[in-house]
């Protein structure tokens, strides 16, 4: 990576951490401290306040919870750990978050301060348990780990709460399920699903980098629905169990035509907004360009419907290798939709591209966009789907940025299932199932 500049090679870095995560941990506080637990150890999250009583229990028994029909102990961390005193469990209170734990032998939920968020990392990073991390003996912790500025302390979930080493814990040991007795049938969970999809979200945004703001919520919210149907009639869990669970979620996410030429019926769509009276010179903005296809697809468009204009894309990407080789892309000829193929040429190598014209007309160029760039007065912006790969104020940024320099009356596309919130200038228009917004 000598050749490369300090940016590039960040970036490289950066894919090949992500690359490397193999352990994937749910985090949650205590007494103000980060700990965490092996997601493949977690069945789900939950939030309630509505336990059966069982009387006489341990201190740390907060009672037993009806989670579908299976009656599962719930254990309160912060009494077990001795880092608060218990109360009255008789009594009403707010809603407790719980994790809920699927073991070897049986299934249990454990109450804690805050559930945060999950986390991935690399195993290597996972140091060894060590005494002065957490005011929790030694034995009951897996390893030590930080990540984004946070030091996590990972509990051995299967130690702790194995009977034959609860025997020797302070307090006594946990209870069995089969020996508390219900007292009454417990009510289910209201809020499951919202807690399964903050869940769901912090997921994405660790497996697939896709951040879930106002940009996607509804799109995520529909998708969980049929989701969490299909998962529980095929008897799985609603929660990823793995990396491709992540990945499945999320493949009807994506624009038509996404790294591809864009096909007739799209190009037809195209057209209707692009105005008819495009003047002398026509700026586009193409962020999160890929391998260049897309950015070809609206040169090729213009080009034909306005030969006369000068057009200029700014295509831009934060991906180096795809960034490099899209200005000299080879095209499939027989396979490439017949709109282009009067725009392709053969090259010397035999294969082929677009003709110069085309070629030239784009601009690729290495950038995020998070960053602030030079811009011209634009008057077509296209980032389909770039926004929900952005961190929430990243999003914030890319939308002002936009509204900053998109001309009155431009056009901003986003992804099919992305929205902008019209008050910040725009008017919202859905054309043939495109989604755009015309600054005002």
């Amino acid at each position: 990576m000598d050749n490369l500049t300090m940016e590039q090679q960040q970036v490289v870095e950066e894919k090949s951490n992500v690359a490397n995560v193999d352990f994937r941990m749910v985090t949650f506080t205590l007494a103000g401290r980060d700990y965490a637990i092996d997601i493949m150890k977690v069945k789900e999250i939950s939030k309630d306040n509505k336990f059966t009583y069982v009387p006489n229990a341990a201190p740390f028994v907060v009672g037993v919870y009806n989670l579908r029909g299976d009656i599962i102990s719930v254990i309160d961390l912060r009494v077990f750990f001795n880092q608060m005193n218990s109360h009255d469990r008789s009594t009403a209170r707010d809603l407790e978050n719980m994790i809920i734990l699927r073991l070897e032998d049986h299934t249990i939920a454990v109450i804690v301060d805050t559930i945060d968020k999950v986390v991935g990392i690399p195993s290597e990073t996972i140091q060894p348990p060590h005494p002065l991390f957490g005011d929790i003996n030694v034995k009951y912790i897996s390893g030590i780990v930080e990540s984004e500025n946070k030091l996590y302390v990972i509990l051995d979930v299967e130690r702790i709460f194995n009977s034959e080493e609860t025997d020797s814990l302070e307090p006594a040991s946990m209870p069995v399920v089969a020996d508390i007795p219900v007292a009454a049938e417990v009510v289910g969970n209201e809020s499951e699903d919202e807690l399964n999809i903050k869940f769901i979200s912090e997921s994405l945004a660790t497996f697939n980098k896709m951040h879930v703001t106002s940009v996607n919520m509804d799109w995520v919210r529909e998708r969980y629905s049929s989701w969490s149907k299909g998962r529980r009639g095929a008897g799985k869990e609603v929660q990823f169990q793995d990396e491709n669970d992540a990945y499945k979620f999320m493949e009807p996410f994506h624009s038509p035509y996404t790294g591809n030429l864009w096909d007739n019926d799209y190009i037809e769509a195209v057209k209707k907004l692009l105005p008819q009276d495009m003047g002398s010179t026509f700026y586009i903005l193409n962020g999160g360009c890929g391998n260049g296809l897309e950015s070809y697809s609206l040169a090729s468009i213009v080009k034909k419907t306005h030969p006369g204009t000068l057009l200029k894309i700014l295509a831009y990407d934060n991906d180096l290798m795809a960034i490099s080789t899209a200005p000299s892309l080879n095209i499939d000829k027989d396979f490439a939709p017949e709109f282009y193929r009067d725009q392709l040429v053969e090259s010397v190598s035999g294969s082929w591209q677009f003709n110069e014209g085309i070629r030239n007309s784009v601009i690729f160029e290495y950038h995020d966009m998070v960053n602030n760039a030079n811009l011209p007065a634009l008057d077509f912006v296209v980032i389909r789907d770039l926004l929900s790969l952005l961190k929430p104020e990243a999003q914030m940024h890319v939308i002002s940025l936009v509204m900053e320099n998109l001309k009155p009356g431009g056009v901003l596309m986003v992804g099919k299932h992305e929205k902008i919130d019209v008050n910040m200038g725009f008017e919202e228009q859905v054309v043939d199932g495109i989604n755009v917004y015309i600054k005002k």
